[in-house]
């Protein structure tokens, strides 16, 4: 290769700002915008930009975007190895700067990437409106069962819905002020 074909491949300082802006804002603006940018005058920017990214035209410009890429997809790749090493760097570095909080967060993190936690969610029915009838009465039946198991109670057939109480209001029993006791019939 002559000294000539290689000056070819160097970039001009011109390239070298353009594949600098192209790889960090590229993706933000418009190529056209990158060589406005490096400095390329406006009129001929989009045409400019255009040969910049095309092997025939400008092959070390090209492959200095191909290996800037590749630098960055290196840098900032992230496999599972790589992943739980530096959760443990950084639980490391927490633990020894006294921040324990930090620490366990870290090493949590961890342990959910390995799989030994397991993300459990249980929707419970706000009230008794939002429960179907099927639903209300496997409750019932399941209330019933609980109760029987923790003492002796009497199942009322009166339908109590209207709003009365069952049991009596007794003075003799002790009360907070403010308060109603109620006597238990049964």
């Amino acid at each position: 290769m002559s000294k000539k074909q290689e000056k070819m491949l160097e970039l001009t300082p011109k390239q070298q700002k353009f594949v600098d802006i192209f790889i960090e804002k590229g993706h933000l603006q418009s190529a056209k915008q990158c060589a406005i940018d490096a400095g390329y005058a406006e009129s001929g920017a989009t045409v400019n930009a255009s040969q910049l990214q095309i092997p025939n035209y400008y092959p070390h410009v090209v492959a200095e975007m191909d290996r800037r890429r590749a630098e960055l997809a290196r840098r900032y790749s992230i496999t599972y190895k790589s992943h739980v090493q530096k959760l443990a760097e950084l639980r490391d570095s927490a633990e020894a700067a006294g921040n324990y909080t930090g620490a366990i967060a870290a090493e949590k993190y961890r342990g959910m990437v390995a799989g030994l936690y397991i993300d459990r969610k249980e929707i419970m029915h706000g009230t008794i409106d939002q429960m179907s009838v099927g639903e209300v009465e496997d409750k019932l039946i399941e209330l019933r069962k609980k109760l029987s198991i923790q003492g002796d109670y009497e199942v009322i057939e009166q339908d109590t819905s209207e709003g009365s109480l069952i049991g009596e209001h007794r003075d003799d029993l002790p009360t907070e002020e403010g308060e109603f006791s109620l006597q238990d019939d049964t």
